[in-house]
């Protein structure tokens, strides 16, 4: 299920990625041919406002990462997380039109349910797919 366009340009500029995540269902099949347990998973979009840091290198470190961004925003539609996504899970992103991952990373000491908006606040590491131009 594809993100309407009419919902980004509502959000607009405010809404600025687009989050793609694959969970598990509790529903799985067994390959025939193989006999193997295939897992079926399900897709999950989310709308988000989020803030890149790009990281802090001044060109005198050697092997500085530099298509990795720290990132901190909050979701816009849906409100909250499903609970599957939890600490560490990956979703494919588009960034202010950049593709690429973002990780999640959560405060463990926060409870992942207890928030105060309405709105979920996220924050995780986005590392660009390929290059930019």
């Amino acid at each position: 299920m594809a993100i309407d366009p009419a919902l980004i340009a509502a959000y607009a500029p405010h809404g600025n990625a687009v989050l793609t995540f694959q969970v598990g269902t509790d529903a799985s099949a067994v390959d025939p041919a193989t006999g193997n347990v295939i897992e079926e998973t399900e897709t999950l979009e989310y709308l988000a406002c989020l803030n890149p840091r790009g990281p802090a290198w001044d060109g005198s470190q050697g092997g500085a990462d530099t298509s990795r961004y720290s990132v901190t925003g909050r979701l816009l539609s849906p409100p909250a997380l499903d609970a599957r996504i939890t600490n560490g899970a990956q979703a494919l992103c588009v960034l202010n039109g950049i593709q690429g991952r973002l990780e999640l990373t959560f405060d463990l000491a926060m409870d992942s349910f207890h928030r105060a908006s309405i709105r979920q606040s996220i924050q995780g590491t986005f590392t660009v797919i390929g290059g930019i131009s």
